[in-house]
């Protein structure tokens, strides 16, 4: 109680005790404004920081889904340039056996052109060998 407030004859001075609480209820009104504007401005930053934390969250979430999705898709060339490769291994294997075979062919080829070629020969002494025994005859 403020001492400024005098006494009476039947107590304390009405008009003070008023004044005095008059003046208590003007600055319990002015803290209490202050502290409600206070917390206005606290739930409006409040009402911000969960706005962009919410946008955080959302970028966050976005980016582990694009990430997974890079991930599927490296996977997924991955797994296709290996099927590439073995798709190409494995033409290269078949094409390699054809050559092969061919070669084996043309090899073949060769070996009967050349017994063809010395059987020719062989032919072509006789005709020549005939041919000089008939020349040397007739001379």
């Amino acid at each position: 109680m403020d001492d400024n407030i005098s006494k009476g004859l039947f107590g304390l001075n009405r008009k003070e005790v008023e004044s005095y609480i008059s003046d208590l209820k003007h600055g319990y009104e002015e803290e209490l404004s202050k502290q409600d504007e206070m917390l206005q401005t606290l739930k409006a930053e409040n009402t911000k920081l969960n706005e962009r934390l919410n946008q955080f969250l959302n970028d966050k979430r976005e980016m582990e889904v694009a990430k997974q999705n890079i991930s599927d898709v490296l996977f997924k060339a991955e797994e296709q340039a290996k099927q590439i490769i073995e798709d190409a291994k494995t033409k290269a294997e078949d094409e390699r056996k054809e050559l092969d075979v061919i070669l084996e062919q043309e090899k073949e080829k060769l070996i009967d052109a050349k017994l063809e070629l010395a059987m020719l020969k062989d032919k072509a002494r006789e005709i020549m060998m005939k041919f000089t025994d008939d020349i040397t005859k007739l001379q």
